[in-house]
C-alpha cells in the first residue's frame, strides 16, 4: 500500500517555496508518494521522476474557464488555452483529467458548474485540506457519486506543514490502469489545514512580484 497525496506543490509553482530536496525528505518522513500538480508547469516533477523515481506527474493549469488538473503527462500544456483544448491534450498523452475543488467558491480561478456538463472528467477531488468550509467538500462529493466518477483527496500543500494532510491509501501500481483500478478501493485520509495558511501562501506570491 501506498500513502499517495494526490494534490501538492514544489517551489516550481509561483506560490511555493519548498526545493525538491526538502520535498523529498518530508515525503519520505510522512511516507507520502507525491502526486506533484504545480502551476502551470511539469517542471520540477519530471525533474523529482528523475532523481527519485517515485511520484505522478501533473500539472495544474490555468485555462481560459478556471484551472483543472492533468495527471500522467509527459509534455507541459501551455496556459491561456480554453479548458477544451487543454483537456484534448490531456487525453492525447493519455493523461487523466483531474478536477480540483470544484464547488469552493473561495476560489476565483477555480473551474464554474457552468462547464461540468459539458467536460468528462476522471477523477473528482471530494476532499481538499485547504478548501475552508467542508460543505464544498460534501458537494464535490455528492457530484462525484452522482456522476460515477472515480474519487480522489490531496493536500494541495504549498507549506512544508501541509504534505500529506489528505491522501488516499491505496494498492501499489505500475500503470495509469491499473492506477484507475486501485483507486477504485482506495480509503481517504483527510484533515484541514490552519486557515493561515491562504496568507502564508499570498506572502510567498507576492515576494516573488517584487
Amino acid at each position: 500500500m501506498i500513502n499517495a497525496d494526490m494534490h501538492i506543490h514544489t517551489k516550481y509553482s509561483h506560490d511555493c517555496t519548498t526545493n525538491l530536496d526538502r520535498f523529498r525528505k518530508i515525503c519520505l518522513k510522512r511516507s507520502i508518494f507525491p502526486v506533484i500538480t504545480d502551476h502551470n508547469t511539469i517542471a520540477g516533477a519530471l525533474k523529482y521522476r528523475k532523481l527519485y523515481k517515485d511520484c505522478i506527474i501533473g500539472e495544474e493549469i490555468s485555462t481560459k474557464q478556471g484551472e483543472i488538473i492533468g495527471l500522467f503527462l509527459e509534455e507541459e500544456i501551455a496556459e491561456g488555452l480554453d479548458i477544451t483544448e487543454v483537456i484534448d491534450k490531456i487525453r492525447q498523452q493519455d493523461g487523466l483529467v483531474f478536477l480540483q475543488h470544484p464547488f469552493d467558491k473561495l476560489r476565483k480561478n477555480r473551474l464554474k458548474e457552468y462547464y461540468f456538463d459539458k467536460m468528462k472528467f476522471d477523477i473528482v477531488e471530494i476532499f481538499n485540506s485547504r478548501t475552508l468550509f467542508h460543505k464544498y467538500d460534501l458537494k464535490a462529493k455528492n457530484f462525484a457519486e452522482k456522476n460515477k466518477l472515480l474519487k480522489g483527496v490531496g493536500s494541495d500543500a504549498h507549506l512544508e506543514m501541509e504534505i500529506g494532510a489528505s491522501y488516499v491509501m491505496i494498492d501499489e501500481f505500475n500503470s495509469k490502469k491499473q492506477f484507475l483500478k486501485n483507486l477504485e478501493s482506495a480509503k481517504f485520509f483527510v484533515s484541514k489545514s490552519p486557515f493561515y495558511v491562504h496568507m502564508f501562501t499570498k506572502c510567498i506570491k507576492l515576494k516573488r512580484l517584487v
